[in-house]
């Protein structure tokens, strides 16, 4: 899938210009706007709410939260987010957390951020977590000319920062993956290039955690918003110490002369887990700042 049906169709009997960006596979908005090297503020994410009259279809930059008491206060209604099954539903041809902000193209109202209305351009996900929208941002207030806007989301600044060494750690983590991946030749050598690679892995990851533990950090806002994800947090937290643990390990095993081929498997099951962690943070980013889960 690289845009969904119901999109294309609506965009082409609006006759609106647009162009794909594609990316690596994300698992949320936050990540496919680093995946494309897109401006967080310019990426219009969806959230879908609903109450006991329909839905309703937030939209918001992707670097935001959405404010949901503040949506029920702009629209009289008392709306919450809806279920999962409700968005397979209404949108079956988009994947799940990757669906367009034109609510008009599925017939569900709409309320805008009103932020989104001084971009110059504006990206959004059309159906899949590989390809993302660019279309004018004129144009993307045509295509939601019948939307509220409103003041529905606010910044957060700890969100900013974890992704940013989130950002760092991923290229650390390449760079692991290169120097693993390398001839092992003679073998000292190699050893030694892997061992400097780790140190410096060892290090983004710090400066990770530090960002997403620390008492203004990622994990208490998610914890003040959705706290029913205590037990995923905890998890993460625990994660950060065994990983911070095995890099050490290997760390230790390069300096003493650990063979070559040991320390290449050890190293590759080390990358295996960062990248089931970095998933499993991406979904709580998601259910968090994507889907304001509320304490709902």
């Amino acid at each position: 899938m690289s845009l969904s049906p119901t999109l294309a169709d609506y965009l082409f009997r609006h006759g609106t210009p647009y162009a794909l960006e594609h990316h690596m596979h994300s698992f949320c908005s936050l990540e496919s706007a680093q995946e494309a090297g897109v401006d967080e503020e310019s990426l219009a994410k969806s959230v879908l709410l609903q109450d006991e009259t329909g839905f309703v279809l937030a939209v918001l930059p992707a670097s935001r939260r959405l404010e949901l008491d503040r949506v029920r206060e702009e629209l009289g209604r008392a709306l919450h987010v809806s279920r999962e099954q409700d968005l397979a539903r209404l949108f079956p041809d988009c994947e799940r957390g990757a669906v367009p902000p034109i609510g008009a193209a599925y017939g569900i109202s709409t309320v805008l951020d009103a932020s989104l209305e001084a971009r110059d351009e504006i990206y959004f996900e059309g159906g899949d977590h590989e390809t993302l929208v660019r279309v004018a941002g004129a144009a993307f207030l045509d295509l939601l000319e019948d939307a509220t806007v409103a003041e529905i989301a606010s910044e957060s600044a700890s969100l900013l920062a974890a992704l940013a060494s989130r950002e760092r750690l991923k290229g650390r983590l390449n760079a692991v993956g290169r120097a693993v991946g390398a001839p092992v030749g003679g073998g000292r050598r190699w050893i030694l290039r892997v061992r400097r690679e780790l140190v410096a892995l060892s290090n983004a990851l710090d400066e990770h955690i530090d960002d997403t533990e620390r008492p203004d950090g990622v994990f208490s806002e998610v914890l003040s918003i959705a706290p029913r994800r205590a037990r995923d947090v905890e998890r993460l937290t625990q994660e950060h110490v065994e990983l911070r643990a095995e890099c050490t390990r290997l760390e230790e095993l390069a300096e003493g002369g650990a063979g070559a081929l040991s320390l290449r498997r050890r190293v590759h099951q080390l990358l295996r887990r960062f990248e089931e962690h970095r998933h499993r943070g991406a979904d709580l980013v998601f259910e968090a700042f994507g889907v304001d889960l509320g304490g709902e």
